[in-house]
């Protein structure tokens, strides 16, 4: 199996057939998973320096968004992840849908899925348990936790943890409600980033 994204268009191809990735079925489903132009640079630009800082590196960044990269420092300082995978790909060959993960680690002996966010709500849940699947079909151990971390304007964070098990069930259920409304020609356009 091969996974390809195209970046510009937001598109990964599962041995060539495009495939939805996670946030577009989520966005497709429940209202409320859309943000504007400006939010969505933000979050490009607050996840690229997550990743920088996830793997040690220095880096100079926009002071716009100085408070969540003091928070993701001050995450990364406090609860001390040891860092396997960043801004990692990921597929399920059987369900057909990919997706890119911010974070796998080992967060107090336990493997965890964490994904930065300006706002967490119960959908992280499902994308990070969406993200598990696809790991536990590359063959690395489940994942059974997610967090879902709020990267704050004033230099602080929260961590929401998830447990995955519910999630990934009611994921599957999204997946297949969207393959038959992409079927029937009834999806939206766009990616939900």
């Amino acid at each position: 199996m091969i996974l390809t994204f195209d970046h510009e268009k937001h598109e990964y191809r599962i041995d060539g057939a495009r495939a939805p990735s996670v946030t577009q079925i989520i966005w497709n489903l429940l209202p409320g998973y859309e943000a504007g132009e400006w939010y969505l640079e933000r979050g490009t630009a607050v996840h690229a320096c997550a990743a920088m800082i996830a793997q040690g590196l220095e880096f100079d960044y926009d002071p716009a968004i100085s408070g969540q990269v003091a928070a993701c420092r001050r995450f990364f300082a406090e609860v001390k992840p040891d860092v396997i995978k960043v801004e990692h790909q990921v597929v399920s060959d059987s369900y057909r849908f990919a997706g890119t993960l911010d974070l796998l680690a080992i967060v107090n002996d336990k493997l965890v899925v964490i994904d930065w966010k300006a706002h967490v709500d119960e959908r992280c849940g499902w994308q990070l348990a969406a993200y598990a699947m696809c790991l536990h079909n590359s063959y690395i151990p489940a994942v059974k936790t997610g967090y879902g971390v709020q990267l704050n304007e004033d230099g602080t964070y929260k961590i929401t943890p998830f447990k995955l098990a519910t999630y990934a069930r009611e994921f599957l259920a999204m997946r297949a409600v969207f393959g038959i409304r992409e079927r029937m020609g009834l999806t939206k356009k766009g990616t939900g980033q």
